[in-house]
């Protein structure tokens, strides 16, 4: 009997790639102010843990789109970026990202963070089914 598993003995380096192209494309979205772009990489059963907080793809969807109206500048360096692919159709994100805001006011909010996706990979498409981002001030 083998100690190594199923999943370990396949080679799953291509969903390592495929996932690094999908979280690029999340922070274009979200450095472009595209609340659209953001919402079409979840899932309609996501739910995100942010700052304590769960919210639901209805309730992230209206959020973003909310949000990014009130923005004039989002620039967000994303770093560490980590991917453990579980499976095909699974696979584990998590960076250390720095985000800087300007609002339509002009208040600039900057904070820093880890943040953790679950992906999922449904008819050849991987989208966001879990996630969690905590917010802590800059230094």
């Amino acid at each position: 009997m083998s100690n190594v598993s199923e999943v370990d003995s396949k080679d799953l380096s291509y969903v390592i790639n495929e996932i690094e192209t999908v979280v690029w494309a999340l922070h274009a979205a979200d450095t472009s102010m595209n609340a659209e772009g953001v919402i079409d990489l979840l899932w309609p059963d996501a739910n995100i843990l942010i700052d304590g907080n769960r919210m639901t793809y209805r309730e992230l969807s209206e959020g973003s789109r909310k949000f990014m109206k009130e923005l004039t500048h989002f620039h967000a360096e994303w770093n560490d970026l980590q991917i453990l692919p579980v499976s095909e159709n699974a696979a584990i994100s998590s960076y250390i990202f720095t985000d800087s805001i300007v609002n339509n006011q002009g208040i600039i909010s900057q904070a820093k963070g880890p943040n953790t996706f679950i992906w999922q990979k449904r008819n050849d498409e991987w989208k966001i089914i879990f996630g969690d981002a905590d917010h802590y001030p800059r230094e």
